[in-house]
């Protein structure tokens, strides 16, 4: 199973940065699941698209204020796409600011 992020950044309303020097990077990112941990429970349906996490990036490079902007349709998955994205380190920014930012988190069954 590999998961692949895909995503867009900006900064935050009344942030004047450099847009090169502070464009996030991933540092690190949490590994793929175990193929058993992601199920669909009864009466779940698939809406056909991967989920859509929205966050937020700190000067630190830590994720803050992670939210499920669009839903698979499957809990196991969308809970698994918001971990995946809390748990991913970007690099360190100083006086960058907040970054706002958002990624689909594509799941491909191996």
């Amino acid at each position: 199973m590999v998961s692949t992020l895909v995503g867009q950044t900006k900064p935050l309303p009344d942030q004047k940065s450099d847009v090169k020097r502070c464009a996030p990077k991933i540092v690190n990112q949490a590994p793929s699941p175990k193929e058993q941990s992601l199920r669909t429970r009864t009466g779940e349906k698939s809406t056909g698209f991967s989920p859509i996490v929205a966050f937020q990036i700190l000067e630190s490079g830590e994720v803050v204020h992670a939210y499920v902007k669009r839903s698979s349709g499957i809990a196991d998955i969308d809970a698994y796409a918001l971990k995946l994205i809390q748990r991913t380190k970007f690099n360190r920014r100083s006086g960058c600011g907040i970054i706002e930012s958002e990624s689909s988190v594509d799941i491909d069954f191996i």
